[in-house]
């Protein structure tokens, strides 16, 4: 990685982040890679007289943002540079939250050796990022928990070859840009434990397969709930008839989300609490939960997440719909992969908005333009982010805590791992 000193001074009270989940064999979370960015000008630069600057956007990725919250409780995954552990430098978050990242460059000298020693006593678990063998590697391969293979920038024989190397060290072996499927599957059977890429949000699309009736009437309601015609009273019905969704319903009212003071037992009362705007988005979750039963938890959380997101854009972006309508947007980008379809087929079976319609089928139009920051964003690709911002006019300074609070909603409205 080439590294040079920012031209410009680091803004540290400003933090731009991007998680990327690290997934289990069965498809659980394990934890999550933090992406870190003082702002959209200004790389994050590991220079060694930028090490206060970045341990301080790293302090307000925890105070500003909450790591708890950022995380779920997972394991946060975090690049150290070199200058950083040569220094010694004071650890922001505890051991038992934090994987340190040892990045690929690294220079084992007896000054970082002995203050990743010290580190490991105290119980940080250490990753060796896009690890490739060479010699003198060995004492850091004997600290470390874990080893992340990038599987792009090799071929299956070369990963093999390494793999087997690291099997020696007992290391736990992590695929980072994994990002089919199939690759998912070969990698599985050669032993790897955690997987990072973005193989479980892409459809894996089979020409044959239809949507089962029972997720068809999911589907049909989901598409009812974004008619706008579609009245409090008849949604509140529905809850009223499902013995699942008033149970969940009651549930989801006596949780953090709402903090009553008193327990709500009525589902009459649930239902006021809720009011008809967040009644319509938790039936869609629910909803979009049915059709998502047999996929990752992660998969629907990401989909909440970036309903929330493009509901915060739209307070930005001038000429875009409602804020109901952004939500929208952001809910069923993911339907191609929660139903295995292509985007074009599962919308022909529901009465959407034009512009809605060609924003998911093909990303064209300000909603196309929207869900195409949105995923950049989530994914980090901060260069991008900047781009779309200018042309919108959008002042990036605010989607952080668009970030932060869509994370957020989406942990409180779903219950899973």
């Amino acid at each position: 990685m080439s590294l040079e000193k920012p031209s410009e001074p680091i803004d540290t009270s400003q933090v731009f982040l991007a998680r990327q989940p690290i997934f289990r064999s069965n498809m659980k979370v394990f934890g999550y890679e933090l992406l870190f960015r003082s702002g959209l000008q200004n790389f994050c630069s590991a220079a060694i007289d930028s090490m206060a600057a970045t341990s301080k956007v790293m302090a307000n990725s925890q105070y500003l943002l909450g790591l708890q919250k950022v995380t779920g409780g997972k394991r946060a995954f975090i690049n150290f540079p070199q200058g950083m552990l040569n220094r010694h430098t004071s650890f922001l978050f505890s051991a038992r939250s934090t994987v340190v990242e040892i990045l690929e460059d690294v220079k084992v000298t007896p000054t970082l050796l002995k203050n990743c020693t010290k580190l490991a006593e105290k119980g940080y678990v250490f990753a060796l990022d896009d690890f490739r063998y060479r010699k003198g590697l060995e004492p850091l391969m004997e600290l470390a928990k874990i080893v992340k293979f990038d599987v792009l920038a090799m071929s299956w024989e070369e990963l093999e070859d390494e793999v087997e190397r690291a099997k020696k060290f007992k290391l736990k072996l992590l695929a980072e840009k994994v990002e089919t499927m199939e690759q998912f599957q070969r990698l599985q059977k050669m032993g790897f434990h955690l997987y990072q890429g973005y193989f479980f949000s892409r459809p894996e699309i089979m020409s044959s397969k239809d949507i089962p009736g029972s997720k068809l009437q999911y589907l049909n309601m989901l598409s009812q709930l974004q008619d706008q015609n579609t009245d409090y009273e008849k949604m509140a019905e529905l809850v009223s008839h499902d013995v699942a969704l008033a149970y969940k319903l009651l549930r989801y009212v006596n949780s953090a989300a709402f903090a009553v003071r008193v327990e709500v037992k009525s589902l009459q009362s649930a239902i006021a609490l809720v009011g008809e705007e967040r009644l319509r988005q938790w039936i869609s979750v629910m909803m979009l939960s049915y059709l998502a039963e047999d996929k990752p938890n992660e998969l629907l959380r990401l989909s909440v997440q970036r309903a929330c997101f493009c509901q915060g854009l739209s307070d930005l972006v001038t000429g875009v719909g409602s804020r109901a309508t952004c939500y929208t947007l952001g809910m069923l980008s993911l339907l191609d992969v929660i139903l295995e379809r292509k985007m074009e087929n599962i919308l022909d079976g529901i009465r959407l908005d034009q512009d809605l319609h060609d924003a998911l089928v093909s990303g064209t139009g300000r909603f196309g333009v929207m869900l195409t920051l949105t995923i950049a964003y989530e994914q980090g690709e901060w260069e991008t982010v900047e781009k779309i911002c200018q042309a919108l006019s959008v002042n990036a300074l605010a989607l952080p805590k668009i970030l932060a609070v869509s994370i957020e909603a989406a942990s409180h409205i779903y219950f899973g791992d």
